[in-house]
């Protein structure tokens, strides 16, 4: 397991990609059950969508940083 956790860290990434830890989401869908999973990723992609947004507005002058 550790090879293939070292392998996806070494693997190049495009802009917007990620990897999802197997262990961790079985994990995760045992302890508080899949649909709360779900929502737990799709809540974390809308946050990083949300800050490269952020991120672009900021560094372009359209956004202050605070806000």
């Amino acid at each position: 397991m550790e090879l293939q956790r070292r392998m996806i860290r070494e693997t190049p990434r495009k802009p917007y990609s990620f990897y999802l830890d197997a262990d961790l989401v079985e994990r995760a869908r045992l302890e508080v059950g899949e649909p709360d999973v779900i929502r737990s990723i799709e809540a974390a992609l809308a946050a990083a969508i949300d800050y490269k947004l952020w991120v672009r507005e900021v560094s372009t002058g359209h956004r202050d940083i605070l806000s």
